[in-house]
């Protein structure tokens, strides 16, 4: 084409290629190269869909194996097996209840199901024991919602799981923990996660008391 143009422009009496054939040339030329790029893009878009499937992949099976830990652990114990699996699975039904996304659902079922990770490090001693805790014992409880965080913490993707996880202690009266927070400063998806948490703590059998009538439940439950 350029040639031709130069062509042209030196010798303006001679007719190399005609204006027709010229037109289909450059025509030809634009539609390969925009051929070209939309297969370009195609496969740009084909390789971003699967790498955001790849790392949802990922996600799913780090979630799973965290959770196996802390499910695992639970088994341990006849009192405590399966509680973070039913914490899950009511605070999915409460949320779905108030009418929250699917992805709000999934975010609040990671919550529950990693909710008591940070009860990994803590001795069987102090978990299982029949009598009241003294203060070191209660303060070595206390610091689990937030050794369960700086677990989580190289999963960037989990950034609102952790803020459930970290506030699921909080009391509506401020006297909870970590952060005594209360009333509406409490997020959400962490007041249900307690509110959950506690339902199933007084709906099962443990070594100091049997399971809480229906009554008993609801009047604690009003102090969450």
């Amino acid at each position: 084409i350029f040639l031709h143009l130069y062509t042209i422009t030196k010798y303006p009496h001679t007719k190399i290629v005609s204006d027709e054939i010229l037109l289909g040339m450059a025509l030809t030329l634009i539609g390969y190269v925009c051929i070209q790029a939309l297969k370009d893009r195609y496969r740009l878009r084909s390789l971003n869909i699967a790498l955001v499937k790849a790392q949802h992949q990922l996600e799913r099976e780090e979630i799973e194996t965290i959770s196996a830990l802390v499910l695992t652990e639970e088994a341990k114990d006849p009192y405590t097996r399966g509680h973070s699996k039913r914490v899950s699975e009511l605070s999915v039904a409460v949320a779905r209840e108030m009418g929250f996304s699917k992805e709000r659902q999934l975010v609040i079922e990671r919550a529950g199901l990693l909710h008591d990770l940070g009860k990994l490090g803590i001795v069987d001693k102090i978990l299982k024991k029949l009598g009241e805790l003294n203060d070191e014992e209660w303060g070595i409880i206390k610091r689990h919602a937030r050794k369960g965080v700086q677990i989580l913490a190289p999963l960037r993707f989990l950034s609102e799981e952790k803020k459930i996880v970290l506030h699921h202690h909080e009391r509506y009266d401020g006297k909870g923990y970590p952060g005594k927070l209360k009333d509406k400063d409490i997020p959400l998806e962490s007041r249900i996660l307690a509110v959950c948490d506690t339902f199933d703590a007084m709906n099962s059998d443990r070594p100091y008391r049997d399971t809480l009538s229906r009554e008993a439940i609801i009047s604690e439950l009003k102090k969450v």
